[in-house]
């Protein structure tokens, strides 16, 4: 019986440890997480600029295609900057009903980012389109 009784001690022991150890390895991961996310804000912020100086120095005029593809590329990074700022709110936030505003707020801004990604492709259509010069339709 007390034999009994000391290894169900242990396994509880054991239990805790493991939730302790998983409870450390998620906050890690979550802040992993929001390190990648703030990167990958930063990452795009940059060559949304750098795309921009390239375009304003180019010695083609700029057409349409090129304007949309920095215009949706503009929108695009401000949908990651605010994922990025509502992942890091979400961090330090512990009440259910804020982390389901939190994540309310992060899909609209993953939306946004979709919207500026499309644009920006379409406006990628649209360049091609232009060089080739053909007049045919790229996306139909």
């Amino acid at each position: 019986m007390l034999e009994e009784n000391i290894k169900e001690k242990e396994g509880k022991d054991q239990n805790q440890i493991t939730t302790i150890e998983d409870d450390g390895l998620q906050a890690s991961l979550e802040k992993q997480i929001v390190a990648a996310s703030w990167v990958k804000a930063v990452a795009q912020l940059y060559e949304t600029i750098t795309l921009s100086k390239l375009y304003s120095i180019d010695k083609d005029s700029i057409f349409q295609g090129k304007r949309d593809i920095i215009s949706g590329m503009w929108i695009g990074t401000a949908g990651q900057l605010s994922v990025a700022f509502y992942v890091s709110k979400q961090l330090f936030t512990s009440d259910k009903k804020n982390l389901l505003e939190l994540q309310r707020k992060i899909v609209l801004s993953d939306s946004i980012q979709l919207v500026g990604n499309a644009l920006a492709l379409i406006g990628a259509a649209e360049v091609i389109q232009e060089e080739i010069g053909d007049g045919e339709i790229f996306i139909s």
